[in-house]
């Protein structure tokens, strides 16, 4: 069965255009060299019929195991005589020698391409041999370093193009048996934005949704909502305690036996709480699944985040690397054996330096994938915004984080948003904090700003650190910081790093 994919349509043009442009190189310079003599028509039709054979025999015949192992050993004979009737290595058909060494690692894998340009090697050889030129010489080393970069490169490429497409297949396989799963946890994560109230579906919405609906028909002086996540962290809070306040309230937020969290209710003087615990129950159900669901999803997210890291971190170790790691061997072979000009090796030169640096980068990219902790600027947002008193203002987090930043400049970034926020909700008299932004990897912005009192951002109070620290740390990691403020209209904090 003959395959239709675009990178196999696109290797079989690229043969097309490879074995037509070496065919009419070779005719073309060796009659100019030779003349046209019998040797050098004998040896055009050897190459010509090759190439005209490839075109006219069905694909479904070129891509079988039999076919292609023909077709390759009758390229590289149909090659070597071409070679041998116009003057060896010097022959302009050393580069039509490259076509079935391209056929065979591009179609038919890693074994077949480099046994036909090992083979290509050694026939050269012995082309070499019969006609008294000596084998062991630098144009004989760079035509069969040629063949083998050109079968390993092309090889790798089609293995990788293969497993990608297989993964695609195994993914669409998968996608009919996920529907009805997909539909029923679309309907439950609505429902939960709805309760959330939010964007963004996140214990701190949540939590604030929950201590604002039983504000409204339960009579409590504070209270506090808090979620288990390796411990209970708090993550809303309404209204403040008074000294004489009785010991609070706890309540589980539960499903069956698992507690999820708590919810802490502070009760006003002479307002006892007791007849509400039926309705508090009550509130407390949905809270209970909106926590469960968002720690599943959390969960769900983390581990296919680890496992995606894991095998693109595999994938760059394993194919990537090598490939370059061959392609730089390569260029070095041919700029040790070789007599070169100094233009030529000059850029050799600067070709080896780019696979020097893209093989570094490689292994950079692979350690970073493989970092068992990562550092969510969303999660420090969140975390932040939990400091913020039931009076105080409101807070809105926008920020798209497609990867977290890398682990060098998360910790930095990450206490500069920190203080940004903390600097808001304690100094800046707001009703409204926006936190947004977006997070890449290499690359991001995040806005801090506040519609506050605002200060002349030029002249520091004495004995405050805060801007000088975040500056500090800004420049740590070469990111760019600014902080506009102007008093009565705001303040806004910006940091921005990368390209």
């Amino acid at each position: 069965m003959v395959s239709n994919d675009p990178w196999e349509l696109r290797f079989d043009w690229i043969l097309t255009a490879l074995s037509w442009v070496a065919l009419a190189l070779g005719i073309i310079i060796s009659f100019v060299a030779i003349g046209a003599t019998v040797t050098v028509l004998t040896a055009a039709v050897s190459a010509g019929g090759y190439v005209i054979a490839m075109q006219a025999l069905p694909r479904k015949w070129r891509d079988g195991d039999a076919g292609g192992e023909m077709m390759s050993l009758a390229g590289v004979v149909a090659s070597l005589v071409a070679i041998a009737l116009t003057g060896g290595v010097e022959s302009p058909y050393v580069l039509f020698l490259t076509v079935p060494v391209f056929y065979a690692s591009a179609f038919h894998g890693f074994r077949m391409g480099v046994a036909t340009a090992l083979l290509s090697g050694a026939g050269l050889a012995i082309v070499m041999g019969s006609l008294g030129q000596e084998i062991l010489s630098p144009g004989f080393f760079q035509a069969a370093a040629l063949y083998l970069l050109i079968a390993v490169t092309f090889a790798q490429a089609r293995r990788i193009l293969i497993e990608e497409r297989q993964r695609t297949e195994e993914l669409d396989a998968a996608r009919g048996r996920r529907l009805e799963r997909l539909a029923t946890a679309h309907t439950l994560l609505l429902s939960l934005s709805d309760l959330a109230d939010s964007s963004e579906l996140n214990p701190v919405s949540v939590g604030q949704a929950a201590l604002r609906d039983l504000a409204l028909v339960i009579p409590f002086e504070a209270g506090e909502v808090s979620i288990s996540q390796e411990g209970d962290i708090v993550v809303a809070r309404r209204g403040i305690p008074s000294d004489e306040s009785p010991p609070p309230l706890s309540y589980a937020i539960a499903l069956g036996e698992r507690s999820l969290g708590h919810l802490t209710l502070w009760e006003q003087p002479e307002k006892p709480l007791d007849d509400y615990e039926p309705l508090i129950e009550d509130a407390l159900r949905p809270v209970a699944l909106a926590f469960d669901n968002i720690q599943l999803l959390q969960d769900i997210a983390g581990k296919a985040v680890r496992e995606e890291r894991i095998r693109v971190a595999r994938e760059l170790h394993d194919d990537i690397g090598p490939s370059l790691a061959s392609l730089g061997l390569g260029i070095d072979l041919i700029l040790h054996q070789s007599p070169l000009d100094p233009e030529t090796r000059r850029h050799l030169d600067s070709m080896r330096e780019t696979v020097t640096r893209l093989v570094e980068a490689v292994r950079g990219t692979v350690n970073d994938l493989r970092a068992d902790q990562t550092v969510s600027l969303v999660e420090r947002a969140h975390s932040a915004a939990t400091d913020v008193d039931a009076d105080g203002p409101a807070i809105l987090i926008d920020i798209e984080e497609r990867r977290p930043a890398r682990s060098a400049m998360a910790l930095e970034l990450g206490a500069i948003l920190t203080e940004a926020v903390r600097n808001a909700l304690e100094h800046s008299s707001a009703t409204l904090v926006r936190v947004e932004g977006s997070v890449d990897r290499d690359r991001g912005m995040i806005t801090i700003s506040d519609d506050g009192d605002g200060f002349d951002a030029a002249d520091s109070p004495r004995g405050h650190f805060g801007i000088i620290g975040m500056k500090e740390r800004a420049a740590e990691i070469g990111a760019d910081f600014d902080l506009s403020s102007t008093p009565s209209q705001g303040t806004v904090v910006t940091i921005g790093w990368g390209p």
